[in-house]
């Protein structure tokens, strides 16, 4: 298996990311919850893994890989007991486990995880739990929209240090069938600032390239692009490490060709938006202007060409269409005006709030701990969540509210009819954001048990995980002279 690894710190004023792996493991997590503790929870999540799969698995399997997310949860909670003041800092995680047998994918959170099969020209990626992310998936918004969404920085799932105890599931895909060529990238969501999914397939898909030279032209263009944090993991399926075992039948593929479609999408969306603003521009020299201390037919007489001049008065009826149309025009350039600034205007206000979203440095955590958590990745930030500052709330226009209420909910039960608990507790963590009522927020926490109950069917209560607490210590760091363990943040 080849390996290229990097993580660079952006614009920010430090790196929260952090990866690792072994022989058995690679991970890429994306601290969250403030300037030091998000790094701290990151590093603490990936040393306690490695520490955890130092040796095989006997036996691995999606529930051994979350029993021990789980374990490192409980242990990223104990740290509250000596440091309270941490408390909501959390980390996302991605990672790749490797048996025998089969492999798996599992994440929680917005870091990604892509596997590319150029030679079939086809690829399978995690989707990010958030709002945005099953946007997204469900085609309501182009990827490219996605990538540049205003609550892009909106995740509904991170692991999250907390007193309740609670603990959020992971995400993970079964990988039964690897071929020679096969490439996976795990990152973190600043790599998906600087490359989007169309930029991506070019760049995996070039055959021209070296496999290290794919790394390179990663690392370079976030180096350039990206202000957030970003860090990657990039590996090259060998001939030796290739298997068969089934059809990857839990993966749900993309072609190279729909990835470009949905760029295309992008792209004529953009053109139209364009071609509308160009129609906007309007040439006013040319257009009456109106004295405000003359008549109205004066007005006119000063706008007109020259005339013949005239030895009698015209009509009275004259007159009066004279007066009408240039009152007509009158108000037509006042409506133009009017249009002129509304635009200028819209493009001032939306400039200000995308300066403002770069420069603060703020991911928002909705998190299923019964709050949300203001995410913040700049000092000067900190300071504000440190007077008690609450985050921004989703709009409070009820009819878009009540609108993505009613669609998370429907999508949710579908997805709970057909079985597929995972996907309905995503909708329905998202429903809850938009609920409203007491009465709706009730209806949509049932429907949230009733998902963990179907995927924690060992436990009595859907929103605690007991028996953990009392018997869970904290993993001791994996020495660093390990050779087989490779961790780190790099500059």
């Amino acid at each position: 298996m080849k390996v290229f690894t990097f993580s660079q710190q952006g614009k920010r004023s430090n790196n929260e990311d952090y990866f690792g792996y072994n022989e058995r493991l690679w991970m890429v997590c994306d601290g969250v919850g403030g300037h030091v503790s998000g790094e701290r929870a990151s590093r603490f999540v990936v040393e306690n893994m490695l520490n955890d799969f130092q040796q095989e698995v006997p036996g691995l399997n999606k529930k051994k890989i979350q029993n021990t997310l789980d374990k490192v949860q409980v242990s990223l909670n104990h740290v509250l007991d000596s440091e309270p003041e941490l408390e909501r800092m959390g980390t996302t995680f991605t990672g790749i486990f490797k048996t025998d047998t089969y492999w798996y994918a599992a994440h929680i959170g917005d870091s990604r995880i892509y596997l590319y099969r150029p030679a079939e020209k086809k690829l399978w990626h995690s989707w990010d739990h958030s709002l945005v992310g099953e946007m997204m998936r469900h085609h309501d918004i182009t990827r490219e929209e996605g990538r540049f969404h205003p609550m892009s920085n909106r995740i509904s799932k991170a692991i999250i240090a907390n007193t309740e105890g609670k603990i959020n599931t992971a995400s993970i895909a079964t990988i039964d069938e690897l071929k020679p060529g096969d490439l996976f990238l795990l990152c973190s969501d600043g790599v998906v600032e600087a490359w989007g999914d169309y930029e991506l397939t070019r760049l995996f898909s070039d055959p021209n390239l070296t496999f290290e030279q794919k790394g390179e032209k990663l690392r370079e263009q976030c180096g350039r692009l990206s202000k957030d944090n970003n860090t990657a993991l990039l590996l090259q399926v060998e001939a030796a490490d290739a298997f068969s075992f089934g059809h990857n039948e839990e993966l749900t593929w993309v072609s190279f060709q729909e990835i470009d479609d949905d760029y295309q999408v992008y792209q004529n969306k953009i053109k139209a938006e364009q071609e509308d603003t160009d129609d906007m521009v309007v040439d006013l020299s040319n257009l009456p202007v109106q004295d405000e201390d003359a008549s109205d037919v004066t007005s006119v007489t000063k706008a007109a060409p020259p005339a013949p001049p005239v030895t009698s008065a015209p009509p009275v009826s004259a007159v009066s269409d004279i007066h009408v149309s240039n009152t007509a025009d009158k108000n037509a350039i006042k409506r133009l005006k009017t249009a002129v600034y509304l635009l200028i205007t819209a493009i001032v206000v939306a400039g200000v709030f995308m300066v403002v979203r770069q420069f603060s440095g703020s991911k928002t955590v909705e998190t299923d701990i019964g709050d949300t958590v203001q995410v913040v990745e700049n000092p000067i930030v900190e300071n504000v969540k440190q007077n008690n500052a609450r985050p921004a709330s989703p709009p409070q226009d009820m009819d878009d509210n009540l609108k993505q209420y009613v669609n998370s909910i429907k999508k949710g039960m579908s997805f709970y009819n057909h079985a597929k608990y995972e996907e309905a507790l995503s909708c329905f963590r998202v429903a809850i954001n938009y609920a409203g009522s007491s009465a709706n927020k009730k209806e949509t926490e049932e429907w949230i048990k009733k998902c963990e109950a179907k995927l924690n069917p060992g436990t009595t209560n859907a929103d605690t995980n007991t028996g953990l607490v009392d018997s869970v210590t904290t993993p001791s760091t994996p020495t660093q002279g390990d050779t087989n363990t490779n961790t780190g943040r790099q500059p």
